[in-house]
């Protein structure tokens, strides 16, 4: 051991220029380059030395974690997160302050150390030899949208699965501070506590305003509210709107920033999508549930009692929501802000259960009652018009190759459409448009397909008299048109006068 140990030194540290020392051999300095098979050998041998020797292992640890951050090689790096796997297990509070290194394997650029790290970390979670705190969960959450359908399955089944069961109020305790995270958004006071450099927090990020980098950010938030129990899931829409969109209101969200923006319609989707709409059935549901196990109420009882959560929900949406979002709706206007789409969106989508008791949702404020639903007809007449201007081109691509009789079947399917339409006069207006240039854009082909002048060669010669009146035979005839056209006089082009 007294002779291997100094050896084993001596290769691993020929590699790391602050680490070697300047008595080492000038041949030992390119050992990583001519013979990486021994580099990464005396690594693993170093590592299970340290297993059996605490004091040496708080020597080497610090080394381990240096060369597990700067490795270009991909065995080293996955033998090496192996070995700090066994160290974790072997000397938990050795390690427990270098779990922010660790994690960053999670991104790696190969495909296996990413799924050996993500393995032999949920173990140790499951063990209890690490906890969920800090960056650690925010950083497990990127595996739920990894590159490789492995790792995807694996996260699955470790967010829907097991932490479900083991903590089951780690997604609501972290859920806002993902939405930050994952944006990447640090001006916020209250969501920038991240210890770690912002080089090193970058690629547990997924900034980015376009529609790939916010599908991938959807199924993380999905993933996280599939986790949350119903009182959760109201909860959770409660701090959104008092976290996120009265902040914005406030200014202490500037919705001129790009990734503020990008929090903001990460918001504004989460409201409306039907995973956290779904609670109030679910919270009903639950209740009845809880009611029919006692069996002490019968079910009119249970059913007053989801009247009863119903309305309280509603109130809620009365006295909170609506004010926040009419708040966010007119400085968004004020500042012709991109996002008013975004928000009539959710606020249609939310108000969508509720079409008949808008009444009394908004009864303290009639005109602002009237402008809302003005808002949203216009919203949904847009999007109307949208939806036809697609329908009639996808129709005419349809009747590119079909009988003569297909435009007058395609215009009668859009009066069919204009039919049902009908309480609408701009969405009906709008149709009938569409109508109208597909018929003339139909006609317009017909004429087109029309038949052309036929060739020369297929007209017959025409029949003309001889000079003295009569018609001789067929080489008389040809002879008196050549002599026609000889002292038929010529027209010249009024450029040549």
């Amino acid at each position: 051991m007294t002779t291997i140990v100094p050896l084993l030194h001596t290769i691993i540290t020929s590699g790391n220029r602050d680490l070697k020392s300047n008595k080492l051999p000038i041949q030992t300095a390119s050992l990583k380059e001519t013979a990486p098979s021994l580099y990464i050998q005396a690594w693993l041998t170093m590592g299970k030395i340290c297993l059996t020797d605490e004091k040496r292992a708080k020597s080497y640890i610090p080394l381990f974690v240096q060369e597990l951050g700067n490795s270009d090689c991909s065995a080293l790096r996955n033998n090496l997160i192996i070995t700090m796997a066994d160290f974790c297990v072997r000397y938990t509070a050795l390690v427990d302050c270098y779990l922010t290194k660790i994690t960053k394997c999670l991104r790696d650029p190969c495909e296996l150390v990413r799924r050996h790290t993500f393995i032999l970390l949920s173990r140790l979670l499951q063990r209890d030899y690490v906890k969920w705190r800090g960056v650690l969960f925010l950083r497990f959450l990127l595996s739920l949208v990894d590159e490789s359908e492995k790792i995807r399955q694996l996260a699955d089944y470790l967010f829907g699965n097991i932490l479900k069961v083991k903590a089951p109020l780690l997604a609501y305790n972290s859920f806002i501070e993902a939405i930050y995270v994952l944006n990447d958004y640090r001006a916020h006071s209250g969501h920038s506590d991240s210890k770690a450099s912002r080089a090193e927090s970058r690629p547990f990020s997924i900034r980015g305003n376009d529609e790939r980098s916010r599908s991938r950010r959807m199924r993380i938030y999905v993933s996280l509210l599939k986790q949350m129990a119903p009182e959760h899931l109201l909860a959770t829409f409660a701090k959104l709107c008092a976290e996120v969109l009265v902040a914005a209101s406030d200014g202490m969200l500037n919705i001129d920033d790009t990734t503020a923006r990008s929090v903001l319609q990460d918001t504004f989707e989460i409201l409306a999508c039907k995973e956290i709409r779904l609670s109030i059935n679910r919270v009903s549901s639950s209740e009845s549930g809880d009611v029919g196990e006692e069996g002490g109420e019968s079910g009119g009882a249970s059913a007053a009692r989801g009247k009863v959560i119903t309305h309280a929900v509603r109130k809620s949406l009365i006295q909170n929501t609506i004010p926040i979002f009419i708040e966010l709706k007119r400085l968004m206007e004020s500042k012709n802000s991109p996002l008013i789409g975004s928000l009539m969106e959710c606020l249609r989508v939310l108000l969508k259960d509720y079409k008949n008791e808008i009444d009394d949702l908004l009864v303290a404020d009639k005109q602002l009652q009237k402008e809302l639903l003005y808002d949203i007809q216009r919203y949904e007449c847009t999007k109307a018009k949208s939806a036809v201007a697609e329908a009639v081109n996808e129709m005419q691509k349809s009747t590119n190759y079909l009988s003569p009789e297909a435009p007058p079947q395609a215009v009668s399917v859009l009066n069919n459409l204009t039919s049902k339409l009908q309480n609408d006069s701009k969405v009906a207006s709008a149709i009938a448009d569409a109508a109208a240039a597909a018929t003339a854009k139909s006609v317009l082909r017909e004429v087109n397909r029309g038949t052309s002048t036929p060739p020369l060669g297929s007209l017959s010669l025409p029949k003309l008299k001889s000079r003295t009146g009569g018609n001789n035979g067929t080489n008389t005839s040809r002879l008196n048109v050549i002599e026609s056209l000889r002292k038929h006089q010529s027209f010249e082009s009024d450029e040549e006068n």
